[in-house]
């Protein structure tokens, strides 16, 4: 009969380290909900795209970024953000329409 690996060691440390984990993610979550406050009231243009992005469209997406932006911008997830109005409007036509 083959024994079912346990959550954790008698020492607790798999735990510890799943809690460590989690709380980095959640730190990080935090940090950028933050940032994209402090952007968006300083006056960056804020997108959200409405579909779920592949690995192949990211890339696809980075590329037009790097070509077609004047100005800086920040992401997380399917938020974008640009620090110039004409850049995000480009954008959502490309990406939105």
């Amino acid at each position: 009969m083959l024994k079912k690996k346990l959550l954790t060691d008698r020492s607790g440390q798999l735990h510890e380290d799943l809690e460590n984990e989690l709380a980095k993610v959640l730190q990080e979550e935090i940090d950028a909900a933050i940032m994209r406050d402090l952007l968006v009231e300083s006056g960056w243009n804020e997108v959200v795209l409405d579909w779920v992005m592949t690995h192949e469209v990211s890339a696809e997406v980075d590329l037009w970024i790097m070509k077609n932006t004047k100005g800086k911008h920040w992401t997380r997830g399917l938020v974008w953000l640009f620090e110039k109005e004409l850049d995000a409007m480009w954008f959502k036509m490309r990406w939105l329409g």
